[in-house]
């Protein structure tokens, strides 16, 4: 699995335009999971996810990783292709088409995030000046803000490598939140 993949093309971008793709590809979070596996998480019919997962696959966001056969059934293992997706290269594309759909996979994917951090707090048992939350807006430079985005993909680096990371040392586990898009 890659760390970013770049949106290729306005068919990919199309088929993530839909939030319940978006949502689906933000349900595996690192685990390989079925149709099944996702229609019960999220309460749908498995035809409905069946039909999300082939054009997520179609258009190469999502593969399958393993089969098995179960009770006669084969059932396929999805995985997305990488951990995250970027748009960063789509810009020449974007200019002048109508990617107004992209817009509520946008926001569906900053809901998401919100609702897993409303989560996360809840089961939290945060003791005193253990949460560091920084909402603050800023005016960069193109270059500020490309050496910026570098720094927050090196922290990503980081706290990735400690994760795979095996220790005989205590480990807490810690939800981290990093945002960064421009306003204008």
């Amino acid at each position: 699995m890659e760390n970013i993949y770049y949106i290729q093309d306005l068919e990919q971008l199309r088929v993530l335009s839909d939030p319940l793709r978006v949502k689906i590809l933000w349900s595996f979070n690192g685990k390989e999971k079925t149709g099944k596996m996702l229609a019960d998480e999220f309460q749908m019919a498995p035809s409905k996810i069946r039909y999300h997962l082939t054009e997520l696959e179609r258009v190469g966001l999502v593969e399958v990783v393993r089969t098995e056969l179960k009770n006669g059934i084969q059932q396929k293992f999805y995985l997305p292709v990488a951990e995250t997706f970027s748009l960063e290269k789509m810009a020449s594309l974007l200019n002048g088409e109508d990617v107004s759909q992209l817009d509520d996979a946008i926001k569906e994917s900053a809901f998401l995030s919100l609702e897993e951090l409303r989560q996360k707090l809840t089961e939290a048992k945060l003791r005193k000046h253990e949460m560091i939350q920084i909402p603050y807006t800023v005016r960069l430079t193109k270059e500020e803000k490309r050496a910026v985005a570098d720094k927050l993909m090196d922290i990503y680096q980081l706290l990735k490598r400690a994760s795979k990371r095996r220790t005989d040392e205590p480990v807490e586990e810690c939800y981290l939140n990093l945002t960064m898009f421009p306003m204008e």
